[in-house]
């Protein structure tokens, strides 16, 4: 017998496991005349199966005085859920705008791993209500996605994080009442573990070591690409693309600077190559000078296998790995590290935080921490500076004290 307040077409039944199934089955009589949603599967949790049945039943009445056979979104199964926000990030603009081709498959990777953590009930955390998240919720599960034999989980669980947080940002702004009518973001606050996350960064040595070990294997372009991203700073993916050509180095309007635009954030500038007395990226635009151009972009495959065309970022990686196991390499040594060599160098090289953020085109100095890397130079550098302050004051007291002992000894006098 079922309760008075028991939804209509809400069904229970009693698996094998001793568990109760929930599900909704609306009448073959509405399905017949063109009601568009059919039976659906509410899983073991009854609160959350009565609610959504209940969500149900009101589009069907709405159905049956409007007789609309278009379905809506909101009454397709899984709307609202963890799973629909996470689609809906990946389908706006905002993400189609921030997101490169090369950190897509990363993104969604993340939040994947979020949606298959299971539930005490049975289902998986896609599935619930995503204004049924708390924040001990959202700690909980960094704590899950922390677990685990390999090293970068700890990366791995920051980043599915920090992107579960930028999703719910991007996608409440469209849908506030059915992500949290409140406004309050449970995946903000986490505190992080941090003491992992951060990218290896390539020395000069290694990043030129890597563009002789590619130029060895037949794909001296591609070593190119490893020296911009060292000494230009630019990101590996808009290397690959063919965003640099060659008539970006020393144009005719410019031709003491080479023109570089960081397609992420849009800021673009004229980097010097020399100044009043020397050339100041001399390896590589010896490096640059040896190669054949082979079109526009300066990063092309080699026309031996065939027209010559950018290079496909998984291809690029391969031939990277290859070269990089001749010249005996670590495996951390790859495009993007050589990039963050770059910065790195920028700091172990005194530069100051205006500097560096004027050469890597970022638009904030948060952006550019994440790069820069702590280095024992840095902490020499510190450690002298901290010094000569200490220094400095104690000749400063001295003198303070010998002009004290002085006017004591004239009022003496």
């Amino acid at each position: 017998m079922k309760p008075a307040s028991w939804p209509r077409y809400l069904d229970c039944k009693k698996l094998r496991s001793g568990d109760a199934a929930n599900y909704w089955n609306p009448p073959n009589r509405d399905l017949a005349r063109g009601f568009p949603l059919h039976r659906e599967a509410l899983g073991t949790d009854l609160a959350a199966a009565i609610e959504r049945a209940n969500f149900l039943n009101a589009h069907l009445d709405a159905w049956r005085k409007f007789r609309s056979s278009r379905p809506l979104e909101i009454a397709q199964p899984g709307y609202g859920t963890v799973a629909w926000l996470f689609d809906r990030y990946f389908k706006s603009d905002t993400y189609k705008r921030s997101v490169s081709d090369r950190s897509d498959g990363e993104y969604r990777r993340a939040l994947a791993r979020i949606e298959d953590i299971p539930t005490s009930t049975g289902g998986r955390f896609g599935d619930l209500l995503a204004k049924s998240v708390s924040p001990g919720a959202v700690d909980k599960i960094y704590t899950k996605l922390r677990k685990g034999p390999r090293r970068d989980r700890v990366r791995q669980a920051n980043l599915s994080i920090v992107i579960a947080a930028r999703a719910w940002d991007v996608v409440w702004r469209a849908h506030p009442s059915v992500v949290h009518p409140h406004g309050e973001n449970p995946w903000r606050g986490v505190e992080l573990d941090t003491r992992k996350a951060t990218k290896p960064a390539a020395t000069r040595a290694e990043a030129y070591a890597l563009a002789v070990a590619l130029r060895e294997i037949g794909e001296e372009h591609l070593g190119a690409a490893a020296l911009i991203c060292f000494e230009w700073h630019m990101r590996p993916e808009h290397v690959l693309d063919g965003r640099i050509t060659w008539s970006d180095v020393r144009p005719r309007e410019r031709p003491d600077s080479v023109h570089i635009m960081h397609h992420k954030t849009g800021v673009k500038g004229w980097p010097p190559l020399e100044d009043e007395d020397r050339a100041l990226y001399p390896e590589l635009e010896a490096y640059l000078a040896s190669l054949p151009r082979l079109g526009s972009p300066i990063v092309l495959t080699s026309a031996r296998r065939g027209p010559a065309r950018p290079y496909s970022h998984g291809y690029a990686q391969r031939r990277v790995r290859d070269a990089r196991s001749r010249a005996g390499l670590s495996n951390c040594i790859t495009l993007d590290a050589c990039r963050h060599g770059g910065l790195t160098e920028l700091a172990r090289a005194g530069a100051t935080e205006a500097e560096s953020r004027a050469s890597s085109m970022h638009k904030s100095a948060h952006m550019l921490h994440i790069y820069q890397k702590e280095t024992d130079d840095q902490r020499v550098t510190a450690a002298r500076k901290r010094r000569d302050f200490i220094d400095q004051n104690k000749s400063g007291a001295r003198v303070r004290i010998e002009r004290q002992h002085k006017s004591q000894n004239e009022r003496e006098r």
